[in-house]
């Protein structure tokens, strides 16, 4: 496949690491506008439409103590949620062990291990995309490839780089019940 290039109206860009690996987020604005909505609902009794897809994390900023809940995909992975993040958020989460989420319906405390290392994420997501193939695993990574093609380790670390990726991983707590099998 011939080597691409950036748009020629368009300067490069940091936040495109390689011809290969694309990150695939939907419009800002559009997220937030339907993040009430989406809130409202994971923690409604009308929360079953979400539960495969979003958690919501109850997240408390480090310096300000400002409470945010944020509504994020996540992508199931054995008895553990992955959830990829490139917001700076996620700096509210270093060194901490647990973290409060909506899951289910049900908010609870979760354990709490956070990945920002590119060689450790792209294996993860190596495992992601083994489990649910390039197509699917791809879609719930919020990834592409210009080729279509599965990325390789090597490219899934550039991209994870590049966009200052960052996986959360979330388990049930030792002794109490894993997630429900639905989600």
């Amino acid at each position: 496949m011939p080597a691409t290039t950036p748009h020629p109206s368009r300067p490069p860009s940091d936040r495109e690491p390689t011809a290969e690996v694309r990150r695939r987020t939907p419009p800002q604005a559009l997220v937030d506008a339907i993040n009430p909505l989406v809130r409202w609902l994971a923690a409604s009794r009308f929360h079953r439409p979400v539960d495969g897809s979003l958690v919501v994390l109850h997240v408390t900023g480090r310096r300000t103590g400002r409470h945010y809940d944020i509504p994020v995909g996540y992508v199931r992975l054995g008895d553990r949620l992955l959830v990829t993040t490139q917001h700076r958020w996620r700096t509210n989460l270093r060194g901490r062990q647990s973290l409060d989420a909506t899951v289910c319906g049900v908010r609870r405390t979760l354990r709490l291990r956070l990945d920002e290392d590119p060689v450790s994420i792209a294996r993860t997501y190596q495992a992601v995309i083994e489990r649910y193939g390039w197509r699917d695993g791809g879609r719930r990574l919020g990834l592409t490839t210009t080729s279509g093609e599965a990325p390789s380790p090597g490219q899934l670390e550039a991209a994870a780089s590049a966009y200052r990726l960052a996986i959360l991983d979330l388990s049930a707590p030792a002794g109490e019940p894993a997630f429900a099998t639905g989600i």
